[in-house]
């Protein structure tokens, strides 16, 4: 399986700190469309693109939070709007979305052990190291 991309989307936080309503659950409810639709195209079918609905990335501020991994790209404010601009511009053709970005983790890692290992001082970095690696 050739694995692209893992995007997770802070989708349905138990404690709304970072957005209000439905928002979230609608972003991935959008987001699971969007990919299928990519899983269904001929040209795509050998190339895997993950998703993961997070409760909590632990940003707690401008929601809903997407993270497109490996990548290290934290997009803010995420909207069933936004979602098939990011998907066609970063996921398909590797052009992030710059004015929607608002963290990136420059550092390289291949694997969950590396995320789990890493002495790194950076509490989104930790957040997302203990989603990924105990989930």
């Amino acid at each position: 399986m050739n694995i692209k991309k893992h995007l997770l989307l802070c989708a349905t936080p138990t404690k709304q700190k970072c957005f209000k309503g439905n928002e979230g659950q609608k972003t991935w409810e959008c987001l699971k469309k969007t990919l299928k639709k990519f899983e269904n195209d001929a040209s795509t079918k050998n190339v895997h693109i993950l998703r993961s609905k997070a409760d909590c990335l632990r940003i707690c501020k401008n929601g809903p939070i997407l993270l497109v991994w490996p990548d290290g790209i934290w997009y803010e404010k995420v909207s069933p709007e936004k979602i098939s601009e990011i998907f066609t511009s970063h996921i398909i053709n590797g052009k992030p979305i710059e004015k929607w970005i608002f963290k990136k983790i420059e550092i390289e890692l291949k694997s969950l052990i590396d995320l789990k290992n890493i002495n790194e001082n950076n509490p989104e970095l930790r957040a997302l190291a203990y989603h990924l690696y105990e989930n």
